[in-house]
């Protein structure tokens, strides 16, 4: 029977939630490892029965920790059923790790590394969280909407061609003359309270169009609106004065969130105005080799 766990004990070492199950990497701390007692002193038996339980303590929960059961701990050290072999290895096997108030081994220095890998991976994940909810509202933005107001009558079509057969002339010019020509196409009545673009002044237009390009800049660099004002003035001169082109290069740029947005905007341009090499990638190709790995500690 193992002793039970003691209360007096030091708390854990690592947090409770310390979980790295599904990570196919641990350091080796090959200094600490190789120039210490557990290197030095132990027998081959020994360092391989340590070796095996670093690494299943990697993969516990919490992470850096191992049970205090002999029985347990003989099948994480790779012995199988065999606890009397393990008992002969069993002290310089768990050189290092300490029993804690929770009743489990903790290594101090596996413990330490797991909290940091373990923090890691929740940013990680919470990144790649925002980055698919960001591009769930980019769809949404890219779907068309509902159309709201439709048409009470269909719109008469009108040939734009001329019928060079003498008979059909006739006859359309006789038709023409009997009901007054249809129009082209049925106008739509303005929603109320609906400002399009058609109905603003340019200068409008374009003063609201500039601001949003300063707010999407100033949103993928972090400078303040002074700052993102001139980058988007000299982005603009890039463009060729082409306020569309720039802003559909903005608008994809954050949505995939490059590493260097600076750097992928002008690149972008380059590509879109023909200023850039001939055997450039695809843009949005560039632009996902431009994030970061979210899939790394």
């Amino acid at each position: 029977m193992n002793a039970p766990p003691d209360m007096t004990a030091p708390a854990p070492l690592s947090p409770p939630d310390c979980d790295l199950r599904g990570y196919e990497f641990m350091p080796l701390f090959g200094h600490r490892l190789f120039c210490g007692p557990l290197y030095t002193q132990c027998t081959d038996a020994e360092f391989r029965a340590a070796l095996r339980l670093w690494w299943s303590a990697w993969n516990q929960v919490p992470a850096g920790s191992l049970p205090m059961e002999d029985r347990a701990l003989a099948t994480l050290a790779d012995f199988g059923r065999d606890v009397r072999a393990w008992r002969r290895v069993r002290a310089r096997a768990l050189d290092g790790f300490v029993a804690c108030s929770d009743g489990r081994l903790y290594h101090p220095l596996l413990a330490r590394e797991a909290t940091r890998a373990h923090v890691g991976r929740v940013r990680a994940q919470r990144r790649r969280n925002d980055d698919a909810e960001r591009l769930r509202r980019w769809r949404g933005t890219r779907s068309d909407p509902p159309d709201t107001h439709p048409d009470p009558t269909p719109a008469k079509r009108v040939s734009s061609g001329v019928d060079r057969n003498s008979e059909s002339e006739s006859k359309s010019e006789s038709e023409s003359e009997s009901e007054p020509p249809a129009a082209p196409y049925a106008a739509r009545p303005p929603v109320p309270g609906a400002a399009t673009a058609d109905m603003m002044p340019p200068d409008a237009t374009r003063t609201r169009n500039m601001a949003a390009m300063v707010a999407q800049a100033g949103d993928l660099t972090g400078r303040g609106p002074r700052q993102a004002r001139a980058l988007v003035g000299q982005w603009m001169k890039m463009a060729g004065d082409d306020a569309a082109t720039l802003g559909g290069v903005l608008h994809d740029a954050c949505v995939l969130r490059p590493a260097d947005p600076v750097a992928w905007v002008v690149a972008s341009l380059r590509q879109r105005t023909g200023d850039g090499p001939a055997h450039a990638r695809d843009t949005r190709l560039a632009a996902w080799d431009a994030i970061p790995d979210l899939h790394g500690i």
